[in-house]
């Protein structure tokens, strides 16, 4: 007599709510609107009350680090982002000094966030805002033209702090790899600046500017994360 067949229980990875929990990297990259505004507070260079604007784009990318805890269905956490900046803007205005014409130029070389997050998972979908520190390094250039030539100029260099807010969503593509769009606001407020130039004739000239200043971030990025809770394989039911 035969022994009877033994089958085997299938086994197969039970669908679970994908877990957001890890330390994550991951790189960035996008485009950055600045928006200044500079304000004449004296009438030297140009008439007190004057303002120049200026709202310039250009590529910024760099990268992210970051730990999420996720207590379905939210997830909290915190994430530092650095971005090299190519924005540049300036704009040419009348000036006070006869014969010239002034140009004021803005130029950050980079920008840093540091933000907690909080997000709502839908499994691997997840939807985030965040909020926290911002932090720019940036060059601003007032130059006096005569002729259409600089003939005086000067540069402040200044680290400026201020405050983001954004949000965007994240898709898990795998256990460890999410791709996300993000748009953050960074706020860096007003201060006051005061450039010193020489006018043509060899005359000082002291020329103090508000500048008030704001950026908007529209991000690309790819995370690849860290002890991530794996999903157990469990016996099939019927």
């Amino acid at each position: 007599m035969e022994a009877a067949p033994v089958y085997k229980t299938p086994v197969y990875y039970q669908p679970a709510h994908y877990d957001w929990t890890g330390i994550y990297l991951g790189g960035l990259v996008g485009g950055g609107l600045l928006q200044d505004t500079v304000t004449a507070t004296a009438s030297t260079l140009e008439p007190a009350g004057a303002q120049t604007r200026y709202s310039p784009f250009a590529v910024v990318g760099g990268g992210d680090i970051g730990v999420n805890l996720e207590m379905a269905p939210w997830v909290v956490g915190f994430e530092g982002d650095w971005l090299s900046s190519a924005i540049s803007g300036s704009q040419i205005t009348t000036s006070l000094v006869g014969g010239s014409t002034a140009r004021a130029t803005s130029a950050p070389h980079w920008y840093g966030m540091a933000t907690g997050r909080v997000g709502y998972a839908a499994d691997d979908l997840l939807f985030y805002v965040k909020g926290g520190g911002a932090f720019t390094r940036v060059d601003y250039t007032e130059d006096l033209l005569t002729g259409g030539a600089v003939s005086s100029s000067h540069i402040i260099a200044d680290t400026r702090t201020g405050f983001t807010v954004g949000g965007g969503f994240e898709y898990a593509m795998n256990e460890a790899l999410s791709v996300k769009l993000e748009y953050d606001f960074l706020d860096f407020g007003s201060k006051n600046y005061t450039f010193n130039l020489t006018t043509p004739a060899g005359a000082a000239v002291t020329a103090p500017f508000s500048i008030k200043s704001d950026t908007q971030l529209f991000l690309l990025g790819f995370n690849y994360r860290f002890n991530w809770v794996q999903r157990s394989p469990v016996a099939a039911k019927y």
